[in-house]
């Protein structure tokens, strides 16, 4: 009996997560060029098609300010308006349906992809290109942003790139917070603070 409630609880959390492309393709439209607006930033996140992320069962999760902003299969891209401000950008890999972010920051965070601070400038298109086999190109002339299979690319790089892509989900707009840092990062610090003082 326990083993079948076990089963059935790890079913209904798999069925909690955007599935990969495995399963089907993205089926939006082709990428179109994106305006913007003076007074907000846009970013695009995409990632280019190959046989590893084809043959993906679950789609990595792109956080915003530790908020769940969409996933992303192969071949698929995301459009999102921010708010002037600083955001904490954050791919992670789901596993059983669940993103485990109660484990975010701790000595269990093994889902955790890439993490960095974006700091944006109002009325200007940043493009994020998440490739976990091949990385850019050429590195952005706006520096270095970006972590591991996420980087930062510059539009020349990215309009080559993005045109047989298709949109994962609609346009969406996220709102500056302050809450940069995820409430377990302290209780992680503490747990980390007490060790040290009994010599752990």
């Amino acid at each position: 009996m326990c083993r079948w409630l076990v089963l059935g609880v790890l079913l209904a959390l798999t069925g909690c997560s955007t599935p990969g492309a495995f399963f089907s393709e993205v089926e939006g439209p082709v990428f179109s060029a994106q305006s913007v607006s003076p007074d907000q930033v846009l970013v695009v996140l995409y990632r280019p098609q190959s046989q590893w992320a084809d043959e993906e069962l679950e789609a990595p999760g792109l956080f915003v300010n530790n908020q769940l902003a969409g996933a992303l299969p192969s071949n698929g891209y995301l459009v999102l308006e921010l708010e002037p401000a600083v955001y904490r950008v954050e791919m992670r890999r789901p596993l059983a349906g669940s993103y485990w972010t109660l484990l975010a920051e701790g000595p269990f965070d093994f889902n955790r992809i890439a993490s960095f601070e974006l700091n944006p400038e109002v009325g200007e298109v940043y493009y994020l290109r998440y490739d976990e086999l091949n990385p850019p190109p050429k590195v952005s002339q706006r520096g270095g942003v970006g972590e591991g299979p996420l980087q930062l690319v510059d539009a020349d790089v990215a309009l080559e790139e993005l045109p047989p892509t298709k949109r994962v989900q609609a346009r969406q707009k996220v709102a500056a917070s302050d809450e940069l840092e995820r409430k377990q990062e302290g209780f992680w610090r503490k747990v980390g603070r007490a060790l040290d003082k009994i010599g752990i």
